[in-house]
């Protein structure tokens, strides 16, 4: 039981600190360049806002999910739930678990930090 609960806060802060780098920082920026290194046709993005500008306007659903801290959030718990049953072969009720609470503390964490 006690393996759970430490997994179930490993799970909460490693979710935590993705959404709260990824939506404090200007690292999606450096990412959509690093993906678009050889494209000719690529928007100049500088900023944080830019970004999510055309990302929203560009990539539909998709860009709306990486957006959201929220959704971003959901997606990442189950990827971070998943990762930590395979890893340390745990109960999988970790994550149904992670998937439904890890987003609402990340977005606590989100909202502290800002």
């Amino acid at each position: 039981m006690t393996d759970l609960i430490f997994y179930y806060t490993v799970g909460a802060i490693t979710v935590s600190n993705l959404i709260v780098v990824w939506n404090l920082t200007n690292l999606p920026v450096h990412f959509y360049d690093i993906l678009n290194y050889f494209n000719k046709n690529k928007e100049e993005l500088y900023t944080r806002e830019d970004w999510e500008n055309y990302i929203a306007l560009n990539h539909g659903t998709l860009g709306e999910l990486i957006v959201c801290p929220m959704c971003l959030a959901t997606h990442l718990s189950w990827a971070v739930g998943l990762a930590i049953y395979l890893i340390q072969d745990c109960s999988p009720f970790l994550i149904l678990v992670g998937t439904f609470s890890w987003p609402m503390i990340s977005y606590l964490f989100l909202k502290l930090a800002k």
